[in-house]
């Protein structure tokens, strides 16, 4: 048995060593969102690493990782990393075990006396030869490397047009990881099971852990298809529709080099600053406006929500909200968003309806947090339960007129005095652990629903959903200037590819913007704010210049 593990082992590092390292043509599909969940997966099954700034599946795999990977689906890793082995390669800055092992078991010579070249690429046809024996295939007696890539359809791996595909193109570690994810549940040759059957026989990973990540169990399966991968980032046009021409930007937020976060100025409720200094301090490659807020009043509160790195700095439900995850997920709905204020390991809990607003009335709940500012004025009778460090600190009446200090690190919530006399209320007691969880008070009808969310921003009126223009209007959206009257505007979508689209023109009506939202091919869309709030700014250049401070932007970044 040692044996044949160890014939199987040098047959694949000889592999690893010399099969096909031709230059292909640089396109790959694997690195898009699908392939981050698989990847996570294959990590869960210690089968995969990444580095410490992400998976860099976008990138071409290299020999020596490719070696590793290979090592690990071949239960074998253990044996490579305790080795005491040496090698004489002098080119290596990671992964001297992996080659130590091989080297000592008379498996490879490398590329030459002293160098193993670690960071030559990986043809596909290479890398499926590799999995395939894995399985327990033969090269030269049940398939070739020529043909691997077909045979390789043939057992359920990935599809004919995969197989076609890839026979002219080069892969990238997002297709590694999508083809070792589909060799897991490939069946082995000898009919015993399939390769995820073995290594969790192996001890590489528990059953538990296989089943998971979905590759043991019923339903368990899942084969390659390529598809082709689009690595855009940010796409700059200038185009006219409906009487309109609009600078648009097109966000390919399936791309991993992409992220979209949402900003407050300062992370503080009422604080503005000009455009260029909030483009400049963030170093992002595009910004715009974001929700519409009290720009005539002292205090410039937003309008709708605002979660800024998962945190809600602001929470007012009633206007259409767009959320993107921490997987680069566009989400767009009109979120009923409460706070539950959990005691820990208790059955009662208090429910603030809003987040830093001055909603103050006999039956509101308000959660403040150091978002608001130090302090927050009182403005009806009611009660304040103060939280710091996580634990209550004090509960106590507070009449209108008088201002309460919010913990830098806590909240407090202010409590009407009918919220606290219903019969359902519990007092709060001084020394309570609680958490604060955010959720919906109803089932948003578009899905909208707050799990991985990183960024909110919200606007009104609605231009487009699920492809049709929208006439409805939200209340407080059905003047004039948000109607009839025609003025610059800033607007939000997501086309049919699931890409974001920022739109900034330099004057239209609400209906010319659902039309123009429309011929972009948004799906869905809203309206922000616009008039002297309009702006944007793309790659150096600024599109659109706001004639006022703003407080909340929505930014886009793109790592090298």
């Amino acid at each position: 048995m040692k044996h044949s593990a160890k014939r199987v082992f040098a047959a694949l590092l000889a592999l690893v060593m010399t099969a096909g390292l031709l230059a292909l043509p640089a396109s790959a599909s694997g690195a898009s969102p699908e392939s981050t969940s698989r990847a996570d997966k294959l990590l869960s099954l210690h089968l995969f690493q990444g580095a410490a700034d992400g998976y860099h599946l976008d990138r071409s795999p290299t020999r020596m990782q490719g070696l590793v990977m290979l090592i690990r689906l071949l239960g074998k890793e253990n044996e490579a990393l305790s080795t005491t082995e040496t090698s004489p390669f002098q080119d290596l800055t990671w992964g001297q075990s992996y080659a130590a092992y091989a080297y000592a078991n008379g498996l490879t010579k490398g590329t030459g006396a002293t160098t193993f070249n670690p960071g030559g690429a990986l043809t596909p046809k290479g890398y499926v030869t590799f999995l395939l024996r894995a399985l327990g295939y033969e090269d030269g007696t049940d398939f070739t490397v020529k043909n691997a890539l077909s045979f390789a359809s043939g057992v359920s791996m990935m599809t004919s047009s995969a197989a076609g595909r890839l026979a002219s193109l080069s892969m990238n570690r997002g297709d590694m990881v999508d083809l070792s994810y589909a060799a897991l549940t490939c069946p082995m040759k000898d009919g015993s099971g399939t390769l995820a059957d073995k290594l969790c026989a192996d001890g590489v990973f528990t059953d538990a852990e296989g089943r998971a990540a979905g590759v043991l169990g019923g339903g368990a399966g899942w084969t390659y298809e390529y598809a082709a991968y689009d690595d855009s980032t940010i796409v700059y046009e200038k185009k006219t529709a409906a009487g309109v021409t609009a600078n648009v930007l097109t966000v390919n937020v399936r791309n991993p080099r992409v992220s979209v976060k949402s900003a407050m100025v300062d992370n503080t409720l009422g604080r503005t600053a000009p455009f260029s200094q909030i483009v400049q301090g963030s170093g992002a490659a595009a910004v715009i406006n974001g929700n519409f807020f009290a720009s005539y009043s002292a205090f410039k509160t937003p309008i709708g929500h605002v979660m800024v790195n998962g945190q809600f700095l602001y929470g007012n439900s009633g206007v259409t909200s767009l959320g993107i995850t921490r997987d680069g997920e566009i989400r767009v709905g009109r979120p009923a968003l409460f706070t539950r204020i959990q005691p820990t390991g208790g059955s009662t809990s208090w429910t603030a309806y809003e987040i830093n607003t001055a909603g103050q009335d006999a039956y509101s709940c308000v959660l403040y947090t150091p978002a608001y500012g130090s302090a927050v004025p009182i403005k009806a009778d009611g009660s304040l339960l103060t939280v710091s460090g996580g634990v209550i600190t004090g509960f106590a009446p507070a009449a209108a007129g008088s201002s309460a200090p919010i913990p830098a690190d806590g909240f407090v919530a202010y409590m009407g005095t009918g919220y606290t006399a219903a019969d359902y209320f519990r007092t709060p007691e001084t020394g309570t652990p609680v958490t604060l969880e955010y959720y919906l008070q109803k089932d948003d009808p578009e899905g909208f629903t707050l799990d991985g969310m990183e960024s909110v921003i919200s606007g009104a009126p609605r231009l487009v959903q699920d492809g049709a223009i929208v006439t409805t209007l939200e209340p407080g959206f059905t003047e004039a200037r948000f109607t009839t009257n025609s003025s610059p505007r800033t607007a939000v979508g997501v086309n049919g590819d699931g890409k974001l689209v920022l739109v900034s023109v330099p004057s239209a009506t609400i209906q010319q913007m659902r039309q123009l939202m429309l011929a972009l091919g948004c799906v869905d869309a809203f309206n922000v704010d616009g008039g002297a709030s309009c702006g944007m700014y793309y790659n150096g250049t600024y599109l659109s210049k706001p004639g006022r401070e703003l407080t909340v932007t929505l930014q886009v970044f793109v790592s090298p």
